[in-house]
């Protein structure tokens, strides 16, 4: 008695070229991590939340007292936080904040800032809680960190990297 077993790997090497593919020209998959994390991370901001879920610090009684804010921290125009986006570029993505002045008011919110002195440039003096100075002595920013990798958004890296390679699997069929 002999049995005779014949493989037929065509099926298996179509599958193997498009996952080889995908991963050459990875552009549709990045972009779709990148769309996934900029949701996540948006919604942190507008709920005033670290990467690792803890609290923005409230603001000040000072900046209270100012009014004009759409909401809580880092959302008085909410301009800020609106230019959080990600771009794809090649097997490349980035997630971070828009333009020169979005990315370092987000660099200084991130990490905080040490106490600092303020001085009038243009006029003669600042207005500042009601009353005109000529300097006025800052005490700094609270850091309230804005991006970061938390086990969570690896995860949903993860998720979302199988889902899209099990689609590009079920086409081959």
């Amino acid at each position: 008695m002999q049995f005779t077993v014949e493989f037929q790997a065509d099926h298996l090497d179509r599958a193997l070229e498009a996952v080889r593919r995908e991963i050459a020209t990875p552009a549709e998959m990045l972009g779709g991590i990148g769309e996934s994390l900029l949701i996540v991370n948006r919604e942190r901001h507008s709920q005033g939340l670290a990467p690792d879920g803890t609290a923005w610090k409230e603001l000040a009684p000072s900046t209270l007292a100012e009014g004009g804010r759409k909401g809580g921290p880092l959302n008085k125009t909410g301009r800020m936080l609106q230019s959080f986006q990600y771009q794809v570029l090649g097997d490349t993505l980035r997630l971070g904040f828009d333009g020169e002045r979005d990315g370092k008011l987000a660099g200084i919110h991130h990490g905080g800032s040490d106490p600092y002195t303020i001085t009038a440039k243009k006029g003669k003096a600042l207005k500042f809680g009601g009353m005109y100075r000529k300097r006025v002595n800052h005490p700094g920013l609270p850091d309230r960190q804005l991006v970061g990798f938390p086990t969570s958004d690896q995860q949903l890296v993860s998720d979302v990297t199988v889902d899209h390679l099990t689609a590009v699997l079920n086409r081959v069929r």
